[in-house]
Parts: structure tokens; sequence; C-alpha cells
């Protein structure tokens, strides 16, 4: 209709001009303009003040002005040799409101309509209205809303603007009814549905959504159908059709895939061709398919994959791998060529970091594997991203590779880091049914003055520990990353208030320095050795001493000051610290307490501690724990220390019975006349679990598991410090794990198994403070 007013017009002026139009412009008026300036008007129109208007050029100035898109209404007019340009502007756009959508944000619609030319400012026409509804339904269609409602309104406001009013009802998902796969025979139906991003309603769906429908869904679906068929040789095989049909209340999809699979192809030969500094040998170690093997296109990618990471590790990171195929089509046979554009070799020129307002550039140089005038290293520049990203003060970091302007053969590399706030003075409460209510109170500096250094004052106390610390590391004590950690504490220790014995309570003040030596260099592995020395002090208070540590003190003394010499060696293997996935952690330790007075005592601990992680299924994930613990004296059963001694039960060692009550008595009695627990010189606990999988939040985890474990007195130690642990204690139960926002908090539902006689046996436990690595 529009187009047709406009035609009517430009005939109507055409005719006006042949008439009495024809006259040479000597100036030109503008009236009716409000918002579009009278300059904007003329830069418009196709004529200017000393040109001629008549019937060749009339239509041309309505039309001129029609196309802006600006006005409703264009009319010309003579006044002697004057042009009068009369003007009806169009009311713009001067809101847009949008209200009742949830699932996707204002400002995503906005950017949608902003897409198709709708927007505040924008001249306002009455067939927008329309194009506003359709834009905004199309995508709530593509995220399977099908029955999604837009209502657009339009109202005056002053100075010629609208406002546009647009209510949106999201409805409902359309969920998947039933999946129809039509054409396959290698394959069942139910093998097939499982590699789908989309799935009927299951037990798991309200969780998984997976049964939501979505046509991105969709698309992802087909993609992993087709690199299903591809990875088991169907070359061939491709998706004819996938047809979606929806129930009359828009609330379920059937969904029908046609494919055709093909046959099963097989490799005949496999070439590489192109100028490489890679040897047909190296070549040959990178390839991972061989000579009649069935096609895959995984291991062909692998392939590609590992021949760019070689070069890249060489300088070459501007090369290209493509894949040249050729078919036997008769014997279902297929030739893989492998095109290597190698291309020209890179070096560094210089490396810089961005953002990095609080931590000076050494410290972060220090971490970057990759070296300046050398040539590039994909695989160092990743492993630097790495380093840089384990720092306790850096959250993030992005890696770039610039060319050098003038320069063919030299680039710049950029690592752009976010910042963690590297101060914290933190007031931490936590609970545990062991520890009771505890506080902590900190001043802790992870990035000291930019230095990458850490200086942290520590208090805490709980029922039946006071501890004061202080310490301070140097993480590059030395060029080479040998660490160094200055530590100073003061604690006391009440036993009994931790279920052990009423014998004594101790205070204990100790100086250690504790080196750190890196051993290798892996992204995925990060291996140390600990060497290390210190001065140690306790001092014990006689409370209700038992017959044991009568006899230990009339023997030693109360007093002990000890040289104390430490080595150990950890390697972790995780993918993270906090609710790994795979990988292990090891640790093993050695302390010495060597006497440095009379009454001082010589003896040794060890230690080794484990756990590993294995993905078994979907997002099932096998773990197991161990922990060991051996104390000794060097002269004997009677010189090793009961303040040393190790304890198990609760939370953190085997859960069902209560904390610290596992293992060797004493001969004195608590208020119910049970026997004190004193703990033992040797420790064995461990733990087998099944981690669930996750669909509520990335911050729980639930596992199932199976606890074992005991604390023993070994003979020569018996006589001193008594005996009758008996057996390995086991339980078995349910572990939720939550990140709070309070912090950790480990809940555990346990049934002791097998319970002797005295045993403290309780069935929940809670930790607020745990540890989720």
């Amino acid at each position: 209709m529009k187009k047709i007013i406009v035609l009517v017009l430009l005939l109507f002026a055409g005719l006006m001009c042949s008439s009495s139009w024809a006259f040479t412009i000597k100036a030109i008026t503008v009236v009716g303009n409000q918002r579009i300036p009278t300059d904007t008007v003329l830069n418009y129109i196709p004529v200017k003040v000393g040109d001629d208007l008549g019937p060749s050029n009339t239509g041309a100035v309505i039309s001129a002005l029609y196309q802006t898109g600006f006005f409703d209404k264009i009319t010309l007019g003579r006044e002697g040799n004057t042009l009068v340009i009369h003007l009806s502007e169009r009311p713009t756009i001067g809101r847009l409101k949008i209200s009742g959508n949830v699932t996707i944000k204002s400002e995503q619609l906005t950017s949608v309509l902003k897409s198709v030319g709708i927007e505040q400012g924008r001249a306002y026409d009455n067939v927008i209205l329309e194009k506003i509804r359709q834009s905004l339904l199309d995508q709530y269609y593509l995220l399977g809303r099908y029955n999604a409602h837009v209502i657009v309104r339009a109202t005056p406001m002053d100075r010629n603007r609208m406002l546009v009013k647009i209510d949106i009802s999201e409805g409902l998902v359309a969920k998947v009814k039933r999946i129809n796969i039509i054409g396959n025979h290698a394959f069942d139906d139910k093998t097939l549905i499982k590699q789908l991003d989309v799935a009927t309603t299951g037990l798991f769906s309200y969780f998984t959504k997976t049964d939501r429908f979505s046509q991105e869904k969709l698309d992802a679906s087909l993609d992993k159908l087709r690199n299903y068929y591809m990875d088991r040789g169907y070359l061939r095989f491709a998706v004819k059709s996938s047809q979606v049909a929806m129930t009359p209340d828009h609330k379920s999809i059937f969904i029908t895939i046609v494919i055709d699979e093909g046959q099963v192809y097989r490799v005949k030969a496999i070439h590489f061709q192109g100028r490489t500094i890679l040897s047909s040998k190296e070549l040959a170690e990178k390839n991972t398919l061989h000579v009649g093997d069935i096609f895959s296109r995984k291991a062909v990618m692998d392939t590609e994959k590992a021949i760019n990471d070689a070069l890249g590790d060489q300088g070459y990171i501007n090369a290209e791998i493509n894949l040249h195929p050729t078919f036997d089509e008769t014997h279902h046979e297929v030739i893989l060529t492998y095109l290597i554009k190698q291309g020209r070799r890179m070096y560094v020129r210089h490396i810089t970091f961005i953002d990095n307002v609080k931590t000076n550039d050494n410290v972060l140089r220090r971490e970057s594997l990759q070296l300046e005038g050398a040539p590039v290293s994909s695989g160092r520049i990743e492993d630097s991203k790495g380093r840089m990203s384990r720092l306790p003060f850096i959250k993030n970091v992005d890696t770039s590779i610039t060319p050098v302007p003038g320069s063919n053969n030299q680039v710049d590399v950029h690592y752009k880091v976010k910042e963690d706030n590297a101060a914290q003075a933190s007031l931490s409460v936590s609970y545990g049914r062991l520890t009771g209510v505890g506080f902590g109170v900190g001043l802790n500096q992870k990035n000291f003055l930019g230095t990458g250094e850490t200086l942290g004052i520590n208090a805490t106390r709980n029922r039946y520990e006071q501890v004061f610390g202080i310490d301070f590391t140097n993480p590059y004590y030395t060029e080479d990353g040998i660490s160094r950690s200055i530590s100073l504490s003061a604690s006391k220790f009440y036993p009994h208030l931790a279920n052990a014995t009423n014998s004594y309570n101790d205070n204990e003040y100790s100086l250690s320095v504790l080196y750190g030596i890196p051993v290798g260099q892996s992204t995925s592995v990060s291996q140390r050795v600990q060497l290390g020395y210190g001065y140690d002090q306790t001092q014990l208070h006689l409370v209700a001493p038992s017959i044991q540590v009568l006899s230990f003190v009339k023997q030693h003394g109360r007093q002990f000051h000890q040289l104390e010499l430490t080595a150990g060696y950890s390697l972790d293997s995780r993918d993270h610290a906090i609710f790994p996935t795979k990988g292990g952690l090891q640790t093993i330790g050695a302390t010495l307490y060597l006497p440095l007075s009379g009454q001082s005592l010589k003896y040794y601990i060890l230690n080794w501690s484990g756990s590993w992680y294995q993905p078994i299924a979907g997002q099932f994930i096998g773990l197991a724990r161990g922990n060991l613990g051996f104390g000794n004296s060097f002269s004997g059963g009677d010189g090793f220390p009961f303040f040393r001694n190790f304890y198990a039960g609760g939370i953190g060692s085997v859960r069902g019975y209560t904390g610290n009550t596992l293992g060797p008595t004493d001969n004195t009695t608590d208020g119910y006349g049970n026997r004190n627990h004193t703990g033992g010189n040797a420790l064995a606990t461990g733990t087998l679990g099944l981690i669930f999988p996750n669909f509520v939040s990335d911050s729980l985890r639930t596992v199932a598991f199976i606890d074992a474990g005991n604390v023993y007195n070994t003979w020569n130690n018996k006589k001193y410090q008594g005996g009758g642990s008996g057996p390995l204690r086991y339980g078995t139960g349910l572990e939720i794990d939550w990140l709070s926002p309070m912090g950790p908090i480990e809940v555990s539902a346990t049934k002791a198994l097998n319970p002797r006689s005295g045993d403290d046996t309780q069935f929940f436990d809670f930790s607020l403070g745990a540890n989720f690595g």
C-alpha cells in the first residue's frame, strides 16, 4: 500500500511540473521538520539552489526523502522561484519497555531488536510492531519455548515519540516425547540416542534438562551422531533429514531423524606430503591410525593436533595440516594424505604482561618457560600459562601472540592476567562434632608488596586447641625456583576435650624453616621435595595422669627441647585442587626429633597420604584415599612420646566412630567409666568411594563410601602406652560436600559395620571448614 501511495504522489508531482513547475531554484525552504535539521534534509535531496526543477527530477526529490524513512508525508510547493518542501516527520521510538522475560535477559532481547534495526531513537512505523513480535518469538522458539506469547503495544509520548511496550509470556519449554531414528542397522536406537544432547524424560531429567527441546540442542545432537559414525569408519554417513513434530498444545515434541549409514571404510595407505623439519619416523609416531585400521575421524584429528603441536614447539606456530582423503568405493577403503605446510619459523621478540596492577612483572616472568629471543614454543607458552594460573594471587590468565610489524619471523607474546585480592583479613567460624565451635582471625598477604611472597599471621581456637602462628614464604628463594618458608607458632592442647586422655595438657612452641625444591616441569604433574629444620619446645602439665604418663614423665621429664629435621616429597596430578575429577595427590614425609638438652628425646615420625580420582562411566568418579603413620624412638619404645601419638575416628578418618576414640586406652576412665583413649604410634586408614553425577550445583558433591582403619601401638610401645586396639574398624555411608558461602561443609551419615564393646559410635557427623581436595 505504501508503495502505491508513493507512486501516485510521484505521478501527481510529474503532472504538476509538466504544466507549471519548471523553474530555476533561487532558494529552498523546509517546513514541518522538528528533529531533522534543515541542512540534513537539504543533503538528502538531489537538487540545490541554481538547479532547474522540472518533470525529470521532481519525483527524485520526493523519492530521496521517502527513502530516509524519517517522514510520513512529503509535498513540494512553489513560492515564486523558491522551492518549499512540506514534511511530516514520523514519530521515533522514545522508549522500549520489556516485561515478563526471565529466561532471556532484557539486554539480550534489546540486542536482538537492535540487530533488526529497532532501537530507541529510530523512526517508528506501525509495521515494526509485527517485526518486533516475530523477532522475539524466534528467540524463544530457538530455546524450545513454542508456547511463548509476545504482545507489543505503542502509545504516544511527548515530542512526537512513541513508547513501545513489550509484554512477554515465556511459557514452558517443550519436552521431547519420543525420538525415532530411521535407517540405522549397525547400531540400535538405544545406543544412538545415548549420543544425543536431547533425550526423552527420565529419572534425572529434572536436573539434566536433556528432555527440554531446543533447535540448538538438536543441531548439536546431529553433529554428535555424525561424529559417532565417522569415528567408527562410516565415512559416507549422512543425516538425510530431521523432522520435529509438535503436539497441538505446543508442550511436547516428537523428533524423527532419518540417516544413511553407508559402509565401513578401512585405511588403505597413509602419506605425509610437504617439507617439514619432522622426520618420517617422527611423523609416523604422531600418527594414531595404521594401514588396515577402521577409519576414525577422532584419530585423524588427534594426528593433526599432534603434528601441529610438535611443529608449534619448534617455533612453527603457523603450520597448517590438511587431510586429503582418496576413496576406493569398490573395496570401501580410503587413502589418507596429510598435506603439511610448515610455514616460517617464528621467534619471540618481547614477552609482556597486561593488567598486573598489584604484581611485579618479574614475579610473572619467572613463571614463564618461554624465553625472549628463542623460537616460539606453543607448549612452553601453555605451560607458562598454567604455572601463572596456579599462583595464589592470580585468578585467570589469557595468552595472545601478535606478529611484529615489519618482520616476517618475529612475534610478541602477551599474558593478560586477572588478579585476585592478595590481602585478606579474615574472621572465620568453624564447627565439627570433634572440634566444637571454632574461631579464627588472620591477616594474610599472598602477594606481599607485589613480590609474590606470602606473609600470614593467624590465630585459631576451638574446643581442644589454641594456635597462634606467623608464616613467611618466598617461592623463589633461589632463581632456580627453590622456595623457603619460615614459621613461628605457639599452641596449647587439651586432649581430654578431644575425646582423648585426661592425663595432661601441653604447650608447644616451634620455629621452623622449610625449603621446597621443584622436580621436573609439567602442566599436569607437580612434584616437589621438601627439606627443613627447626626448633621445638614442649611443656607438659599433668592433670590426672595415668600410670603410663607418670612412668614416662619420671624417666624423661616434662619439658623437651628438640632439633627438628624434616624431609618430604609430594606429587600432585589432580585436575583441580577442590573437587578433583581425575588424577591424584601423594605426600610422604619424615621428621626426626633430636635432643638439644639433657632431658630431650630422640625419635622419628613417618607419614604417607594419598588420594586418587578416576572417571568410571558417564560422570561417575571412583575415589580412593589412604593414610599411614608410624613413629618410634631411636632408643626403644619407652622413648617415643605419647603426646605425638596418632588418633583415628570421625571425619577425615574412620567415620561412624566418634573422633579420636579408636585405638589403645590407658588405665584412667572418664566420668562414665569408659577408659580414656591415648592414640598409638602406628596409624592406618583408608577410604573407597563412588562420586555421583551432580546435576544440582557445581558447589555440591555426593559420595557413597566405605572407611576402614585403626590406631595401634607396636610391640615395643605397648608396654608403656597400652594396647587393646582390636581389628580394623569399618564404616559405610553417604557424604555430602558443599562449598557454601560460609566455607566448605561436609556432612556424613555413616553406619559403623563392626563396632566392638566400648567403641563410641555415631551416625551423623558434620564439619564446617573441611578439605575437599
